[in-house]
């Protein structure tokens, strides 16, 4: 199952942070989240970058 981060498009405006699947997000560790999970295998390991 994807994660919800992925289906988030992008971090609402004038909100300090966002809770999502039991974990507060703030924009910056949002936006890091959201960066790696795109890089996330069907297998639910991370792929490499190369």
């Amino acid at each position: 199952m994807k994660s919800p981060l992925v289906h988030i498009e992008e971090f609402p405006e004038k909100v300090k942070s966002i809770y999502i699947g039991g974990k507060r997000y703030t924009r910056k560790e949002f936006l890091k989240a959201q960066s790696l999970e795109k890089r996330r295998a069907k297998n639910g390991r991370f792929k490499s970058i190369t």
